[in-house]
């Protein structure tokens, strides 16, 4: 009787075995390769960006110093800039004045005076608005006070300041003389 001695394993693998083994190795090899080389093209790629920042940032550092040099030299010194802007805001009353229509200004205060009142004065002056300043006498102060309420009921007209009233005789009359100034804002579209 012959024996057969049997040398072959009695599990035997199957084909697609060396496949789990290459996918395995691929995945404990490869991947973390391509991961470092991936992290380390990052790392050089930010590192010349930044420097190409660095070196810009250097530039424009030295134009802005360059351009504030010129700049300090152009500009003029705080007196000529605190003398032309006194001059500039005199142009600016100086022109108040001049568009101030005189026609507007005396019909305005025409109509709202009494016909007992009689102006003999009226100046005005340049400030933040036109100051009028009025002189002139009535017969009696109720008129006066009339016309001071006229005053500050209009929209034109601001802040009337009555200065000084006296009475005094003329022609055998009592007259009643008095001083007063108030803002004119002037018509619609007339002042700046």
């Amino acid at each position: 009787m012959k024996h057969y001695l049997n040398f072959k394993p009695s599990i035997v693998f199957r084909k697609g075995s060396s496949f789990m083994l290459k996918t395995s190795l691929i995945i404990l090899y490869a991947i973390p390769l391509a991961l470092v080389f991936f992290w380390s093209y990052k790392y050089f790629s930010m590192i010349a960006v930044n420097n190409y920042y660095s070196e810009s940032l250097k530039q424009l550092d030295g134009k802005i110093s360059d351009f504030t040099e010129n700049v300090t030299k152009l500009r003029p010194a705080q007196d000529d800039m605190s003398e032309s802007e006194k001059l500039y805001s005199d142009y600016r009353k100086v022109a108040a004045v001049g568009q101030t229509s005189w026609t507007s200004l005396f019909n305005r205060l025409e109509k709202l005076a009494p016909a007992q009142m009689r102006f003999k004065s009226i100046s005005i002056r340049p400030d933040k608005l036109v100051r009028v300043s009025l002189e002139g006498e009535t017969v009696q102060l109720s008129h006066l006070t009339s016309f001071l309420q006229s005053l500050f009921a209009e929209k034109v007209f601001s802040s009337p300041n009555l200065k000084s009233h006296n009475r005094t005789k003329n022609d055998g009359v009592d007259v009643i003389n008095f001083s007063l100034e108030v803002d004119y804002a002037g018509e619609k579209g007339e002042l700046p």
